[in-house]
C-alpha cells in the first residue's frame, strides 16, 4: 500500500471516529437538556445547537472521506438519526 493510501486511510477512520464521538456528545447533549430547566436551559440549547453545526459538518468530511457516494451517504445518516 502507498505512503499515500495508507494516510487517506487513517484520514477516513480518524473522521469517521470523531463523528461518532460527536453523534455521542450530541446525544448526551439531548439528555442534558431534558433534565435542564431554569436559567441553564439556554446555555444547554446553544451547546446543542452548536453540537449540531459541529457533527454536520464531521458527517460531511466523513462522507467525503469514506463514501463512494457522499451524497447518497449524507442522506442516509441523516434520516437514520
Amino acid at each position: 500500500m502507498s505512503r499515500e493510501a495508507l494516510l487517506r486511510e487513517e484520514q477516513g477512520e480518524t473522521a469517521h471516529e470523531l463523528a461518532e464521538l460527536l453523534r455521542l456528545g450530541q446525544e448526551m447533549g439531548r439528555r442534558l437538556s431534558n433534565e435542564t430547566h431554569g436559567e441553564m436551559y439556554d446555555d444547554v440549547r446553544l451547546l446543542i445547537s452548536l453540537l449540531h453545526q459541529v457533527r454536520a459538518q464531521a458527517d460531511l468530511i466523513d462522507a467525503k472521506l469514506n463514501s463512494a457516494d457522499p451524497v447518497i451517504e449524507l442522506m442516509a445518516r441523516r434520516q437514520h438519526h
